[in-house]
């Protein structure tokens, strides 16, 4: 698991430590730096999936930031830029580049005479120091700090609204990638959805459904949105899958099967979240941006407890939210106790003109919090305050 991500010189941000947990929410103001912290992720997955690489990769397959200019930090004192990578609380990795202002690129630093390694991998020692790991030691980590991770699951924020056909595509499949924008969804559940979870699996909801990826998926599409049904259908001859939702609450008439195309964006919006909180396996890695898009309260609320739910099965879960409502379902399941609050995280982000500050209330067992900034969720309380003022 990853247990916090250093930010030097890279966009709004000089220099700042995010710790992270099995749960970690990000919040703030639009343009705080919170999808900052995200892009450096996919930033350092994209750019080590060759372990030679001699460059960050500003554009690719995970993210497009532009060039060296977009990501520089306006304030910087020194041309470099890095990330270090904390895993386990044990081990940490140190990625350094060097802004070139003549080609705006950012290249892999160089000292002197050497060339300072892409990733310095270090350790913590049994007296609390960080030291270098030997080259034995070295070789599981070879591959840089993201790839210690069995999967690594991103949906964006601007996922694909009601389609009428969805991509097959083995090649993504086959990685259990649900896509950036969650076109992979269905081809992903007609070859996992099969897949059983365990009794004990905190995430397993109602009695009655299937303990399936896929029957979970479908329980929890009840629960965000009372009454829907899925249903794929899969058109190898045009290398596609369909889906169709239909309705039934207790004691009424099922309604017929309808496209996605008639049902409106919140299903087809949700069910790749649902799909990567359940789909997950314990040691993956699932990063979502505004899960609560297109959702009604209700729905919202039991994303955060589905969230907390697979960060209690062994998911690390990293959410960019913008709702009071999946913050209240995240708090209802630590006061229920699925999630031990020790494993959540809470930043809410802030600025100070160019520079970006993080403020980190902590979660508490009874699902309370300890400070509310000013801005952090409080819109609700501050509209009452106007609504029962006199009026004039």
């Amino acid at each position: 698991m990853i247990t916090e991500l250093e930010l030097h010189n890279f966009k709004c941000f000089r220099r700042q430590p995010i710790q992270l947990g099995a749960l970690t929410i990000l919040t703030g103001l639009n343009g705080m730096g919170k999808s900052s912290v995200i892009q450096a992720l996919l930033l350092l997955r994209q750019s080590f999936m060759d372990v030679r690489a001699r460059r960050l990769m500003l554009s690719g397959e995970l993210v497009d930031l532009g060039t060296g200019a977009d990501v520089f930090f306006d304030l910087a004192e020194e041309d470099d830029l890095g990330f270090i990578v904390e895993l386990d609380g044990s081990h940490r990795f140190e990625y350094i580049f060097q802004y070139n202002r003549s080609s705006d690129s950012l290249a892999t630093r160089f000292g002197d005479e050497r060339r300072v390694s892409v990733a310095k991998r270090t350790y913590l020692d049994a007296e609390g120091n960080w030291v270098p790991v030997d080259r034995h030691a070295m070789r599981p980590y070879r591959a840089g700090a993201l790839h210690q991770i069995s999967h690594f699951q991103y949906l964006s924020a601007e996922r694909l609204g009601p389609r009428k056909l969805l991509p097959w595509a083995e090649d993504q499949i086959s990685r259990r990638s649900l896509g950036t924008q969650g076109e992979h969804v269905l081809g992903f559940l007609a070859r996992y959805g099969s897949e059983v979870r365990e009794p004990t699996d905190p995430r397993l909801t109602h009695a009655d459904a299937k303990e399936t990826v896929e029957g979970q998926v479908s329980a929890w599409l009840q629960e965000a949105s009372p009454g829907s049904m899925l249903d794929i259908s899969e058109l190898r001859e045009v290398d596609a899958y369909a889906a169709r939702f239909a309705y039934q609450r207790k004691g009424d008439v099922a309604s017929r099967p309808f496209r996605a195309t008639n049902v409106g964006f919140g299903l087809s919006y949700v069910l790749p979240v649902l799909t990567a909180l359940i789909g997950a396996r314990a040691g993956d890695l699932v990063i979502i941006e505004n899960p609560e898009a297109h959702l009604h309260p209700r729905g919202q609320t039991k994303l955060g407890e589905l969230a907390a739910r697979a960060a209690a099965a062994g998911v690390q879960v990293i959410i960019e939210t913008h709702s009071d409502h999946f913050l209240d379902g995240a708090r209802i399941a630590v006061r229920g106790k699925v999630l031990d609050p020790s494993l959540t995280r809470i930043h809410y982000f802030t600025r100070h003109g160019a520079e970006a500050a993080v403020i980190s209330p902590r979660l508490q067992k009874d699902g309370s919090i300890t400070e509310w900034p000013s801005g952090f969720f409080d819109e609700r309380d501050e509209n009452l305050i106007r609504l029962l003022a006199p009026a004039e």
